[in-house]
């Protein structure tokens, strides 16, 4: 055959994607002309259009203003925290001061014209407290206090040995002069090793509780050193004199006691940040960017919205996106809980940080960095932290009272011994109540147990807006659910489709209800897009769209006359309207109701063009987990927008009371005090916001969006009784170590001032105390997550 006369073909001509870059040779375009590769590029394009991406979800400041984040070191308790916020609310230039004893941060809004990060760094530094800027690597507190607590251990030691040996000699009657300089020999030794322990282990209190004094605002620091260096300097004074007891030991031990409180406290504030960090580590730092010449490795910082992104079994997913190409099974557990796989394909949506088991996938990028799911929930469990409950605000100013409180009673208390036994007597009396009367355990006891509660409901896939969460759950008396999307399964099916109008055909009349509803995020709306779009019906952009809460929509389309508004809803929201309903409509709409389904109605121009029939079925879980609910004492109830017929099926299948034909405001007023609401975060959200909590099914969409006090990323109802435990269980935690702080102060103080308790064991008394608080906090890590709970139930059940 002879190549040089063949008829000439027509060459097919490459195209670049217009959102990752690609070339294709059979492009897809959208209304605007823009090529694509696939319909995931399409489709990820389209979302971009509709949400445009924002730098970060951060709150705004003022004109002028600037943010800093200090990291703070020194801190002994919640009382020291006060201290530096609120020295730092009265520096010039500080718009708001937050200081957070548990993260050792201060998140600062300054006026830039007159102070900056360097200053607010230096005020912190003069109140006898570290502090780091954002862009300084901050001192290992944890590893340098451990190294100074070892070397401190090893003095204290010595002393003791040595002390207890001259003790000993005194008890039993073996002191004679001949071994007295052998006694002022190891007293001077004593001197010596107690030196190292005051430079490395009180040098920092002094600081600080000197700082502190000069103020007139003395904290638990105040105390430590007035106790500890008062009781050395009377030592040193005594052995001068040659005359007089010396307390050497009591000083260091004294020191040595609090510092061992200090170092469990640390331990637990860092296992009380791991929710956050956790989800920080998970994401890559690297991703793979998928181009037309070859792959190339970029930091995940580089990454943007329609990049189109390589990940391979084993790796985890950087961003969130569509699948482009690929299928294979997903571990989501880091954002869910759920240890299950999930099998995805093209077209389903992946999230940042889960991970790829076995598929090989190309994805395109939605969204990347911060704005990730696993970026909106570290950032919401980040403001959780920052949100004191009413609790913790009411014991933080008990706390600052206490202070002023022990120096008092410790004042008095000097007072009358001195005036009875004499100086050294009032001096140890006044010793042991200082430190008996620290508000350690009291400062520890509510916000360490509601932060490891955080953690643990993040871990079993529940993100609380803030602790006091916890506290008013703790409270509910009764929890209503919606219906849709709540308690019945998704997604959606839509059974039938029917239009009653010459003019316009089944076919137009999906594609014009279907363009509509794309703008919305119901479940019913999502059901009938899915549908169009399986029917290869082309959506159009509504030229307007407005959401009527509880009842339905009203959008204007190009498709139909562009002043004609049309509504879509149930069939109250159409005669609320205006709108007539045929009696061929009102029939097969009876049909449908009689059959279980939901029906939804469309119409413009004064009248309901068509019906649209979606079939539901309760959730698997729903029946158990409401049956769990009852037994632990909650009324139960379901308002819904859906006509009295349909709620009266709803009673029958749940066994609870359905409010049916509610319109938002009705909702609102059934809650009443201590209630809770259970809906999807999109069309409750006034009711949500009203009740005394709100929790929100995630169903995939913007975390950060929901009016919701608790967003459930879990896709499961078995959570919310899980949540009620775990709430029930740390309100218990919580008042058993309020209470326990408040008897123990009471008590010890009383001893202490009548002489009864020497300053050894109040130091020994106030470690104890700050132990058994952290001990009861971190029960809250035993707490079984949902998974734990739900294997321990089968075997308990026999299953």
């Amino acid at each position: 055959m002879n190549l040089a006369s063949a008829s000439p073909v027509k060459a097919k001509t490459l195209s670049a994607c217009s959102l990752c870059g690609l070339t294709t040779l059979h492009p897809l375009s959208n209304d605007n002309g823009d090529v694509f590769c696939c319909p995931s590029c399409r489709e990820v394009a389209a979302l971009l259009a509709e949400s445009p991406a924002v730098e970060q979800n951060q709150a705004q400041v003022p004109e002028g203003s600037g943010e800093v984040i200090l990291t703070l070191g020194g801190m002994w308790c919640s009382s020291c925290a006060w201290l530096v916020s609120e020295q730092l609310r009265r520096t010039s230039g500080v718009v708001s001061a937050d200081v957070s004893f548990i993260q050792r941060q201060a998140n600062l809004t300054f006026d830039s014209a007159i102070t900056n990060p360097k200053k607010l760094k230096k005020r912190v530094r003069s109140l006898g407290y570290q502090a780091t800027l954002p862009d300084e690597k901050p001192r290992d507190e944890e590893e340098s206090f451990f190294t100074r607590l070892l070397i401190g251990g090893v003095m204290v030691l010595h002393d003791m040995i040595v002390g207890g040996g001259i003790y000993v000699r005194e008890l039993m009657g073996w002191a004679t002069p001949e071994t007295a300089w052998l006694v002022h020999f190891f007293q001077i030794m004593m001197l010596v090793s107690s030196l190292p322990v005051l430079i490395l282990l009180g040098l920092p209190i002094l600081r600080a509780g000197f700082a502190s004094l000069l103020r007139g605002q003395p904290n638990i620091h105040t105390l430590i050193m007035i106790g500890t260096f008062s009781a050395f300097g009377l030592s040193v004074r005594n052995f001068i004199l040659g005359h007089g007891g010396l307390y050497f030991d009591t000083a260091t031990m004294l020191i040595f006691l609090v510092s061992i409180g200090r170092w469990l406290e640390m331990q637990a504030h860092k296992s009380s940040n791991k929710a956050v960090s956790r989800l920080l580590e998970q994401i890559p730092d690297q991703a793979t960017v998928v181009t037309n010449n070859q792959d190339s490795v970029v930091n995940v910082s580089e990454l943007k919205p329609g990049m189109r992104v390589r990940v391979r079994p084993g790796e985890r997913f950087p961003v969130d996106g569509l699948i482009a190409i690929g299928e294979g099974d997903v571990d989501e557990s880091l954002l869910t809980g759920e240890p299950k796989p999930v099998t995805h394909h093209e077209g389903d949506k992946v999230q940042a940080g889960t991970v790829n088991l076995d598929g090989s996938f190309e994805v395109i990028a939605t969204a990347v960095g911060s704005s990730t799911t696993a970026g909106q929930i570290g950032r919401l469990l980040h403001e959780a932290l920052w949100a004191r409950s009413p609790l913790e605000r009411m014991v933080d100013k008990l706390s600052a009272w206490m202070t002023p409180l022990a120096l008092a009673l410790a004042t008095i208390a000097f007072l009358i011994w001195y005036s009875i036994a004499g100086l050294e007597t009032g001096l140890m009396v006044a010793l042991s109540v200082l430190l008996i009367a620290c508000p350690c355990a009291l400062g520890l006891a509510t916000p360490l147990t509601l932060w490891l509660s955080l953690e643990r409901a993040a871990g079993s896939g529940a993100i609380l807006r803030s602790t006091s969460a916890l506290e008013r759950l703790a409270k509910v008396e009764r929890i209503f659910f919606d219906k849709t999307g709540t308690l019945s399964q998704l997604p959606m099916k839509v059974q039938g489709v029917v239009s009653y109008q010459l003019a316009v055909d089944n076919e137009q009349f999906l594609q014009i209800v279907a363009s509509v509803e794309n703008e919305s995020e119901h479940p019913l709306a999502k059901a009938i897009v899915e549908y169009a779009k399986a029917q290869n019906i082309e959506i159009i952009k509504p030229t307007s769209f407005k959401i009527i809460p509880a009842m339905g929509v009203i959008a204007q389309s190009s498709i139909v006359n562009g002043q004609s508004s049309i509504r879509i809803g149930s069939s109250r929201f159409m005669t609320a309207e205006g709108l007539s309903i045929s009696t061929d409509i009102e029939k097969q709409a009876e049909a449908w109701k009689e059959a279980g389904h939901i029906v939804v109605y469309a119409g413009w121009d004064g009248r309901v063009t068509g019906i649209f029939a979606l079939g539901e079925k309760v959730r698997s879980e729903a029946k158990d987990v409401l049956n769990q609910l009852q037994s632990r004492g909650l009324e139960l109830g379901v308002l819904t927008g859906d006509e009295a017929s349909a709620g009266a099926r709803w009673q029958k299948a749940l066994g609870i009371p359905v409010n049916a034909a509610l319109s938002s405001d009705e909702k609102m007023k059934r809650l009443g005090t201590n209630s809770a609401m259970v809906g999807d975060g999109i069309n409750d959200g006034p009711a949500l916001a009203a009740a005394t909590i709100g929790l929100a099914m995630n169903h995939g969409t913007d975390v950060a969006r929901s009016a919701a006090d608790i967003v459930l990323v879990r896709d499961d109802l078995r959570v919310i009784p899980w949540l009620v435990d775990l709430s029930r269980e740390t309100m218990k935690r919580v008042k058993q170590n309020l209470g326990w702080a408040m008897i123990y102060n009471l008590l010890g103080v009383g001893l202490a001032m009548a002489g009864l308790l020497q300053p050894v064991f109040s130091a020994f008394a106030m470690v104890a105390s700050s132990i058994f608080v952290t001990a009861n906090a971190m029960k809250m890590n035993k707490f079984p997550l949902l998974n734990e709970n739900s294997e321990q139930s089968l075997v308990d059940s026999g299953q």
